[in-house]
């Protein structure tokens, strides 16, 4: 199970370094607040954020080339918080606990789970390879990198107490 949560805190901070901007490129833009008063204030022409503190309209337009800079782009903070929507909601389906628990119980319910666990029940010679002592009545994942098409080295037969000794550590 760690290796589920080590990939879905590696996506998510690629989520949050994809959505995370400098705000390297900026312009001067026009924008209307309160009371039909007009700002001029620098706009991230990436993520559309509104930058720092107004400015004079004589700098915003001596930065504008002399030119009454555009209107606030709207649309460009929409499509930014959209697309960061859209990418958290795919993440949040990626990795959704529910979800791989339940493709997980089926999964150790199939044929193929059953033969795995054969076979590593087979290869401790039914002795518990936690304290090589007691009888091995289950098989526990080492690791859930390959789950669901697991090597064998990735399983260890164990008694119930060493398995759920392992399960109070994690």
């Amino acid at each position: 199970m760690q290796d589920f949560y080590d990939r879905r805190d590696a996506a998510h901070a690629e989520h949050q370094a994809r959505f995370t901007c400098e705000h390297v490129n900026q312009a001067v833009r026009r924008r209307v607040i309160k009371g039909g008063a007009v700002q001029y204030v620098r706009q991230c022409l990436r993520c559309g954020d509104p930058l720092g503190n107004p400015i004079a309209k004589a700098k915003a337009i001596e930065e504008n080339d002399g030119q009454e800079p555009d209107q606030l782009d709207e649309a460009l903070i929409k499509a930014w918080r959209d697309a960061y929507a859209a990418a958290s909601k795919q993440l949040r389906a990626r990795f959704d606990r529910d979800a791989f628990l339940s493709e997980y119980s089926d999964y150790l319910a199939s044929e193929e789970w059953a033969s795995k666990r054969a076979l590593v029940l087979k290869r401790a010679k039914g002795i518990c390879e936690g304290c090589g002592m007691k009888p091995a009545t289950q098989v526990h994942h080492l690791a859930y990198k390959h789950v669901c098409n697991e090597f064998l080295f990735e399983l260890v037969a164990l008694c119930a107490e060493c398995h759920s000794r392992i399960h109070a550590e994690e």
